[in-house]
C-alpha cells in the first residue's frame, strides 16, 4: 500500500526497461498485452494494471511503463478491437469490460490484489472495477477521468457560471436530454462502440456509478487543469472549460476524500503542483 505515493511520481517519468509483448486468447480473442516483473512477483504483492483512455493502444503507456515496473508488477494491454487486439462481438460497458480484464489476468495467472491506474475513459473503467470487484483492488489511480461525478444539473452549473443566460442554458440541457446517439460511418467500429458506451454513461447521468461507495483503499485523481486552445476557439469555450474545471475540481476532491486514503493532484501550470488531501497513504 505505502508504495503506492512513489508510483505516483514515476507516472511522470520516462523509463526504459524490459516488458515483455504477446498475444493470449480469451473467448476466442486474440489479445494484446504488456507485461513486466510478474516471474518476480511475490504472493499478494500488488500488480499496477493500466487501462487506456478512449480507442487508446496500451503503447500510450510505454515511456511509464517499464519504469513503473521497477517498482512493482505491471500489466497493460489492448481492449478488444484497439491497438493490436481482435475485436470481439461484446459492447464495451463498464462491467464487461471488467469482467473480460478479469479473465485476462486469470489467463497470465495474475491473481489480486491490483492498483489499476485508468485514464479519460479508462478512469471511468476503473472506477467501475471498483463497484464489481472492490475485493480485488489495493488501490486507484484515476487520471483526467471521464467524469463519472457529472450529471445534467451541474452541466447547466458551469454554463451559468460561464455567463451564458438561464433561458439559453435551459434549452441547451433540454436538447441534451433528448439527443441520441449517432454513429459515425467513418470511425471505426470498436471505436463506435466506446463512444456509445461513453454517450450512454453520460446520459444515465453514470447511474452505474452513482451512490456507490468507494472501497477503503487509496486512490489518487490527477488532474492536468490546463487550457489547450482549439482552431477557431471562442472566448465562451475558455470561460465554460475554466468553469467547469473549478466544480469538477471541487467534486473530484469530495471523491477522494471519501476514503480515508485518498488523494488529490493537480497541475494548473507547467509547474507541478501536488495538493495532498491526507498526510500519508
Amino acid at each position: 500500500m505505502n508504495r503506492i505515493f512513489p508510483l505516483l511520481s514515476l507516472l511522470l517519468l520516462y523509463g526504459r526497461g524490459y516488458s515483455q509483448i504477446r498475444k493470449i486468447t480469451i473467448d476466442g480473442t486474440r489479445i494484446a498485452v504488456q507485461t513486466a516483473g510478474l516471474e518476480t512477483r511475490k504472493e499478494g504483492r500488488p500488480v499496477v494494471v493500466f487501462e487506456s483512455g478512449f480507442g487508446t493502444p496500451m503503447g500510450h503507456w510505454d515511456t511509464i511503463l517499464d519504469a513503473v515496473g521497477k517498482l512493482a508488477p505491471v500489466v497493460a494491454y489492448d481492449r478488444p478491437g484497439i491497438g493490436d487486439s481482435e475485436p470481439d462481438r461484446q459492447l464495451p460497458t463498464v462491467k464487461n469490460v471488467a469482467d473480460k480484464l478479469r479473465k485476462i489476468l486469470e489467463a497470465l495467472q495474475v491473481k489480486p490484489p491490483y492498483v489499476l491506474v485508468g485514464h479519460s475513459l479508462g478512469g471511468a473503467y476503473v472506477r467501475g472495477f471498483a463497484v464489481y470487484y472492490p475485493q480485488e483492488l489495493a488501490g486507484l489511480v484515476i487520471i483526467d477521468p471521464a467524469d463519472f461525478t457529472e450529471t445534467y444539473e451541474r452541466i447547466g452549473q458551469y454554463m451559468l457560471d460561464a455567463g451564458m443566460n438561464k433561458a439559453h442554458v435551459d434549452s441547451a440541457i433540454a436538447q441534451r436530454r433528448r439527443d441520441l446517439f449517432r454513429p459515425d460511418p467513418k470511425m471505426a467500429p470498436s471505436l463506435q462502440e466506446e463512444l456509445q458506451v461513453l454517450f450512454d454513461l453520460r446520459r444515465s447521468e453514470f447511474a452505474e456509478f452513482r451512490d456507490k461507495p468507494l472501497p477503503g483503499i487509496p486512490v489518487a485523481l490527477l488532474t492536468g487543469g490546463r487550457y489547450d486552445a482549439f482552431p477557431n476557439a471562442r472566448p465562451i469555450d475558455e470561460a465554460l472549460f475554466r468553469s467547469k474545471m473549478k466544480f469538477r475540481v471541487e467534486r473530484w476532491v469530495q471523491f477522494v476524500n471519501t476514503v480515508p486514503k485518498g488523494r488529490f493532484f493537480t497541475e494548473p501550470t507547467q509547474a507541478t503542483l501536488c495538493i495532498g488531501m491526507t498526510p500519508t497513504w
